[in-house]
């Protein structure tokens, strides 16, 4: 397939006049070619409009450093922009190995994390991505046992940041961006890690692919198709989910219906479940958390509280039954210092990762203190007791439960001591003989609990 100017102006004719593309330029072959041909559209398109620019073009270059020739391929893009006149914003990151992720993983967030910093409102991010990109990565997707969503592999237009990304080349095979860097004497990098086989996109495109291509040569397009459908079958799951989700939905985008989930079909819950998560920023949770939360959450017994937790390189989760409702929420770190902590009751005081506890004046209502600095919070142990006013002596432990206290927050509640008397419970209520009389000034404690949303 031939590809010239004139078949990107053709992409191009959806965006207004005026409109800004800033092309990912590493410096390698594919973006190298984008970016030439970016430039001679805009002089196409300019021409043909009487001589005013029509679109504004610059080019993004992200330094890695993880290569010894970096500083050489940022030279050779420096010097192609000036070349071609077009402005080049330069950033350099630093990638640490000890992050986790593998290194392919992280260069790549480090990347996306500059190109959606830089983008201006409205601004198109043009990424130089083309048919044999696609058809590796609907391989890599379909070995991993990809959902539909993933087998739509590499979308052509999304949104990012205040702008979005366009990928006008993804219908092109690698081979036809060559033939033009030829045709027009472009010069670009190699990067010698693209011939390492340690990397599984590198071992489907030097293996795999190639052995594939000799028996079914048309297998791109046949790739593409099936990746189309595929984008087309996962757009209808997600119209399915929105009409599920409106009948498990809650007030709190964090909170679903469990009992109003468990009368769809095992299917349509994972649907509508991947669909919630996705609606709250929260990371993927894979087939074998959605299987988990279906086959072993939703199903539990009404005094159980199932939990499932999973973590990604950014990010740790829970979802967690109780009450017939399932909440999603982040992973907090345990509580590790326990001591008992002074409180000056007429100061707010953060916790340490614990949120806020803070009292309000008030009259005839609330906690009653004759010296007001001799409070102290401490957190549940076990065993404790506590007599509320106007009511007989019980344990914590079922206080907290019939107060509707989420169970993973009970063991976080500050407890509101005087010397070793337990003498309130903020949101709950006051010991008996503490609490403040009729004309009396008293306190209402209340705490903040830190903020677990889970949020884009």
């Amino acid at each position: 397939m031939h590809f010239s100017a004139e078949t990107l102006l053709e992409q191009l004719q959806a965006f207004p006049a005026g409109s800004r593309f800033a092309v990912a330029y590493s410096g390698g072959l594919d973006s190298t070619v984008l970016l030439h041909a970016m430039q001679h559209t805009l002089s196409l398109a300019q021409a043909r409009s009487g001589g005013a620019p029509v679109w504004f073009l610059r080019a993004i270059h992200v330094n890695h450093g993880l290569s010894p020739r970096a500083d050489q391929w940022q030279l050779l893009c420096e010097q192609t922009c000036a070349h071609l006149g077009v402005p080049l914003h330069v950033e350099r990151v630093h990638i640490d190995p000890d992050e986790g992720a593998s290194l392919e993983a992280l260069a790549r967030e480090k990347r996306y994390a500059v190109f959606e910093r830089q983008l201006a409102a409205g601004e198109c991010l043009l990424m130089a991505h083309h048919l044999d990109d696609q058809a590796e990565t609907f391989l890599l997707r379909t070995l991993r046992g990809a959902a539909p969503r993933g087998l739509s592999a590499i979308p052509q237009r999304r949104p990012l940041g205040r702008g979005e990304v366009f990928r006008p080349l993804l219908s092109l095979p690698r081979s036809s961006l060559h033939a033009y860097a030829q045709t027009k004497a472009l010069a670009w990098v190699d990067d010698e890690s693209n011939e390492s086989l340690m990397f599984d996109r590198n071992y489907c495109r030097h293996r795999i692919l190639p052995t594939i291509e000799t028996r079914w040569p048309a297998y791109r397009d046949s790739w593409r198709r099936s990746a189309q459908l595929c984008a087309e079958a996962d757009l209808l799951l997600d119209e399915l989910a929105g009409i599920d989700y409106a009948q498990v939905k809650s007030p709190m985008e964090s909170v679903i219906d469990a009992r109003a989930l468990s009368a769809l079909s095992i299917p349509r819950q994972r649907n509508v479940l991947r669909y919630w998560l996705s609606l709250t920023g929260a990371p993927d949770p894979g087939w074998n958390v959605l299987m988990h939360i279906v086959n072993e959450i939703i199903p539990a017994a009404a005094s159980a509280h199932p939990e499932i937790r999973w973590r990604t390189e950014t990010a740790s989760v829970v979802v967690r039954r109780y009450r017939q409702h399932l909440y999603l929420k982040k992973q907090l770190d345990t509580l590790e210092d326990v001591t008992p902590i002074a409180w000056q009751v007429e100061q707010s005081l953060h916790l340490p990762g614990n949120g806020l506890i803070y009292a309000l004046a008030v009259t005839g209502e609330g906690l009653r203190l004759v010296n007001p600095g001799e409070l102290n919070l401490r957190y549940r142990q076990g065993g404790e007791f506590c007599r509320l006013q106007g009511r007989r002596t019980r344990a914590l432990k079922k206080i907290l439960q019939d107060s509707a206290i989420e169970p993973w927050l009970r063991d976080r509640l500050p407890l509101v001591y005087v010397a070793d008397e337990l003498v309130c419970i903020p949101g709950v209520g006051v010991a008996e003989g503490w609490q403040a009389g009729p004309k009396e000034a008293g306190w209402r404690v209340q705490w903040v609990p830190p903020d677990v949303s889970v949020t884009r």
